[in-house]
This record gives C-alpha cells, sequence and structure tokens, in this order.
C-alpha cells in the first residue's frame, strides 16, 4: 500500500513541476511519518552520508574546470577549429554544432550545460544562414548528448560512485559510443540539410582559405584533457578525484597564458560551480536517504524478480531497461534516474552477466535521450527557453534524431565491444 502511494505521490510532485530533491525528501519525511521509530535515525544519517565519498569530489572540481575553461577563451578557439573543419560543405554550421559538443564536451561533462552554451552562440547563426529555427533547437538539444559520453562526464562519475564501478573504466569505455554517436549525427545532419537545401556546399575555389593547422594548436589544449584524464586514471598515476584536481590547474594555467578572462569572470566561474555543485549534492543526499528506505522495503528485489521473470537474456533485458529508461528520461532529471534505478538495477545486470562498464554506458546515453523527449526532457526545455521555440515545433522536428538515438541505442545494446574495447 505505502509503495503504491510512494509511487502515486512521486507522479503528481513531478509533474507538478516540484524539484526533484525535494520530491525525494517528501517521500523520505512520508514514511519517516508512517515508521518513525525504525526510520528518522538512519534517514538523517543516509542524508549526510550519502555525501561523504572521496570520489565524489570529482563533481565539483570537473564543473570548476569547465566553467575556468569556458573564460579562458579555449571556447571561442576550439569553435573557430570546428568552423574550418566544416567551412563550405553541405550543411557546414550544423555540423559545426555537432563538432563543438564533441570537442567542448570534455569541458562541460553535462548535457545541459553544453546544450545552453551552444544554444545561445550557434543557434541565431543557424538560423541566419537559412535553418529554422525548430532544426537548429533540436540539433543543439540533440549534439548535447554527446558530452555525458565524454570524459569527464559528470553523469559517468555519479553512475560509478552509486554502483561502485571503476570510474576510470567508465571514462574509457564512454568514449567509442560518444564518437559513434557524434558520427551518426553528422551524417543525419548532411542527410537532412542536403535534402532541405540547407547551407548548401561551397565550391572549392570559392571557399575561405583559412589555416588549418594554427587553428588546432590553438584548440589542442582543450583536446587533449580528457586523454590525459582517461590514460593517467587507467594507467594508476592518480584517481578520479585527483584528476578533478589536477584538471583544475590545468584550466587555471591556461586562464593565466591567455588573460582573457577578468576577475569579475573568474568570480562568476566560481560561483556558477558552487550553484551546480549544491544542486547535485543536494539531489545525492536526497536521493540517498530515499533509495535507502527503498531497499529496506525490498522494493529493489522486487523490481529485479519482476524483470527477470519477463526475461533472462541479457541484450532483451537490456532492451527493456532501455524502454523503462527512455520514459523515465522523459519525466524526471538524469542524474537522480542515476542515484535511484542504477544501484537498484545493478543486481539484475550482474545476475545476467553483463559487463557493468557496457551497462554504464547504456545506461548513462539512455537517459539523457529521455532529455530531448517531450512531454519534460530538461535538455528540450533548457534549449526551448533560450531559443524561444514552442516545446510543440520542437516535438515534431526531434523525431528524425529521436529515431536515429534509438538506432543508436540497440547497436550499443548489442555490440558490447563498442564499450568494451577501452574500457574492459
Amino acid at each position: 500500500m505505502m509503495l503504491a502511494l510512494t509511487g502515486i505521490l512521486f507522479v503528481v510532485l513531478v509533474a507538478a513541476g516540484v524539484p526533484i530533491a525535494m520530491v525525494f525528501l517528501a517521500l523520505t519525511g512520508l514514511w519517516i511519518a508512517v515508521e518513525p521509530a525504525i526510520l528518522d535515525v538512519v534517514a538523517a544519517q543516509r542524508l549526510v552520508a550519502g555525501t561523504q565519498s572521496f570520489p565524489l569530489l570529482a563533481i565539483p572540481l570537473f564543473i570548476l574546470t569547465g566553467e575556468l575553461m569556458n573564460i579562458s577563451g579555449i571556447t571561442r578557439r576550439v569553435m573557430k577549429f570546428a568552423r574550418i573543419l566544416t567551412d563550405g560543405i553541405t550543411g557546414g554550421i550544423a555540423k559545426t554544432n555537432v563538432l563543438l559538443s564533441t570537442l567542448l564536451s570534455g569541458m562541460s561533462g553535462s548535457a545541459n550545460g553544453d546544450a545552453a552554451m551552444q544554444a545561445k552562440i550557434l543557434v541565431p547563426e543557424m538560423t541566419s544562414r537559412g535553418y529554422p529555427l525548430a532544426f537548429s533547437t533540436v540539433v543543439t538539444a540533440s549534439s548535447a548528448l554527446i558530452a555525458p559520453l565524454i570524459p569527464p562526464g559528470i553523469s559517468l562519475i555519479l553512475f560509478g560512485f552509486v554502483t561502485d564501478t571503476s570510474i576510470g573504466a567508465l571514462f574509457a569505455g564512454a568514449i567509442i559510443p560518444g564518437l559513434f554517436l557524434a558520427g551518426a549525427m553528422l551524417c543525419l545532419v548532411h542527410v537532412l540539410s542536403k535534402r532541405a537545401g540547407w547551407d548548401p556546399a561551397v565550391p572549392k575555389e570559392n571557399r575561405k582559405k583559412e589555416p588549418l593547422f594554427p587553428a588546432f594548436l590553438s584548440a589542442l589544449p582543450a583536446l587533449l584533457m580528457p586523454m590525459l584524464i582517461i590514460v593517467g586514471i587507467r594507467a594508476g598515476i592518480f584517481t578520479p578525484s585527483e584528476a578533478g584536481g589536477l584538471a583544475v590547474a590545468y584550466a587555471l594555467a591556461f586562464l593565466l597564458f591567455y588573460r582573457e578572462a577578468t576577475f569579475a569572470q573568474f568570480l562568476t566561474a566560481l560561483r556558477s560551480a558552487i550553484i551546480s555543485t549544491s544542486a547535485i549534492m543536494l539531489v545525492l543526499a536526497a536521493s540517498a536517504a530515499f533509495t535507502w528506505i527503498l531497499t529496506f522495503k525490498g522494493f529493489p528485489r522486487a523490481v529485479g524478480e519482476a524483470l527477470l521473470t519477463a526475461t533472462s537474456q541479457p541484450q532483451l533485458m537490456l532492451i527493456l531497461i532501455a524502454v523503462i529508461l527512455i520514459i523515465a528520461g522523459m519525466l524526471v532529471e538524469g542524474t537522480a534516474l542515476i542515484l535511484v534505478l542504477a544501484p537498484m538495477l545493478m543486481p539484475v545486470v550482474n545476475g545476467l552477466g553483463i559487463e557493468p562498464v557496457h551497462f554504464g554506458v547504456v545506461f548513462v546515453f539512455l537517459i539523457h535521450m529521455g532529455g530531448i523527449t517531450p512531454p519534460v526532457g530538461t535538455v528540450m526545455f533548457t534549449t526551448c527557453t533560450i531559443t524561444r521555440l514552442p516545446v510543440t515545433s520542437f516535438a515534431r522536428a526531434v523525431l528524425p534524431f529521436l529515431g536515429l538515438f534509438a538506432l543508436v541505442a540497440l547497436v550499443l545494446i548489442m555490440v558490447p565491444q563498442l564499450s568494451l574495447l577501452l574500457g574492459g
């Protein structure tokens, strides 16, 4: 009875737009009111203990790294490099959008952060070149899904933390799927742009003759950082948290070298990093108490038994879980889904012999796929708010991309080697 009431209340609160951390706290409070003798002290302990872990230090450090890299001038240099690579080809500026998400993903590590940044910068330029606003917004939102899969993705860190999976292995395992997703998006953008006649190719003799190598060198600091992090962690040189500290020092070095940021911008970057970290930690603390209560009541075991009753074939199980995650991702922000569903589903996955790294990469991709899916995808609302596009227009324009992402998800599920070649 209480579990059913919890589920109904969860749906009502989420539909009402209550922040997910407050939803978890409200549901925890409900259970404490019913069984105060058992749950009050433990729930309070879990609220604190849920954030007391050394690996979680990587989250604020990598968030701060992204903020510092953005104000250092690196973003502008990477954008110039991406523009030169796509200059004059069919759908050039749309491909720049996808390529920029791929190259900058090591700086943002967050789908919402990547989408917000590019919605402000690239969508106006795309519309000025004749792209419809709906297509421009959808490309920006969809390409942001690359960011969580390229190290140091915050979602990968959280998944590793709650499931006790190697964060270094997750970072390495997500690289090929992230690049595969970027390549698939470039192909789709090319086909759609060519079919509609948007931004047609320019003859080679009429293209701007901007040198590629100097642009590559200026963008190299941003391109090297993910590789340094992965190699260092996988080689055992430093832990993910130590890698975060090194990344901050790396970003500060270029901030001082380029001397393009003001002190006011530096303070704004610190403030933004603090706010982002606080939001994640609040969700983490609230979800720790709530998931402990669910575990205490045997809910994860019941879910596992129900799933195993449906199928015991690994690929079919992943497809079933994929459907659940996409639907959940339409309603709930990805961070909360990782903290609640990942530890709940992990015993099922382990029981079927599915590699944790493979499951982690698929899991992170699928929950963020829900972020661009109506009715309440968080990335969708981020971009639509900035570009002032009606959600109904977004919902129509995003259909080809959702079809592509479903195909990519199926490939990732059926071909685990894509995740395990580097992360196994």
